[in-house]
């Protein structure tokens, strides 16, 4: 896989499912995103306009990427957690990863993170193993220790 940006969606446009929206933040080059990769971040809203989170497509297949720092990654805002919109903007962002030639995608999320671990299960992304985070790495400067790796395919 390259790390090449497909505009073969409109980067103009938002993504837009039952709920929420994905809307373009901005494009990430490798100087700003995690391991030095390009990306997308997006915006993650409801139809009014109220932002409810982000969402990045990391586009690599980089081993300390698919391994610890994941192709996707999320949050939601604190006062919007709870009802499975980290699923259904993965769910957008399928989108996003089809037209970049991603299949399958590895997200990944430290043990205790309960909500993100529920978020891979109801997409139907498989856990393959927990593994330790490199010390030195960016993510262990960070603090984190361990992570839980998903499969998630996309076809």
């Amino acid at each position: 896989m390259t790390n090449a940006i497909s505009t073969t969606f409109s980067l103009n446009e938002p993504i837009v499912g039952e709920t929420l929206a994905l809307v373009l933040n901005r494009v990430l080059d490798e100087h700003e995103a995690l391991e030095g990769v390009p990306a997308y971040l997006f915006d993650i809203v409801f139809h009014d306009g109220t932002r409810v989170g982000q969402i990045d497509l990391r586009l690599s297949d980089a081993e300390p990427l698919v391994l610890y720092g994941g192709q996707v990654g999320y949050g939601i805002d604190k006062a919007y957690r709870g009802h499975s919109y980290a699923v259904e903007a993965c769910r957008l962002l399928k989108t996003v990863a089809l037209a970049n030639h991603y299949h399958q995608l590895w997200i990944t999320c430290n043990p205790d993170n309960h909500a993100s671990i529920r978020t891979c299960e109801k997409l139907g992304a498989v856990y393959v193993e927990r593994l330790a985070v490199p010390r030195g790495s960016e993510l262990w400067r960070r603090g984190d220790r361990e992570k839980l790796r998903y499969l998630w395919l996309l076809d």
